[in-house]
C-alpha cells in the first residue's frame, strides 16, 4: 500500500488536512461520488474495528 499514499484530506474522522492519506474508494450518494480518503492513524483503527468484528463471529 506505500505506493498509493498521496498528501490530501483525511475522510474517515479525524477530519486533517494536509495529511498523507491512501485511497479507499468512492464514495457514492444519492447519484454522485466522491474519493474517499483516510489517513493511517484513522485507517488503522478502521482496521482493527473490522478484524474485531471479523474475530467475534
Amino acid at each position: 500500500m506505500d505506493s498509493s499514499w498521496i498528501t490530501g484530506d483525511c475522510w474517515l474522522g479525524c477530519e486533517r488536512t494536509g495529511v498523507r492519506v491512501i485511497w479507499l474508494g468512492p464514495v457514492q450518494w444519492d447519484g454522485q461520488h466522491a474519493p474517499f480518503y483516510a489517513c493511517e492513524p484513522c485507517l488503522d483503527r478502521l482496521k482493527v474495528q473490522a478484524l474485531t468484528h471479523l474475530m467475534e463471529r
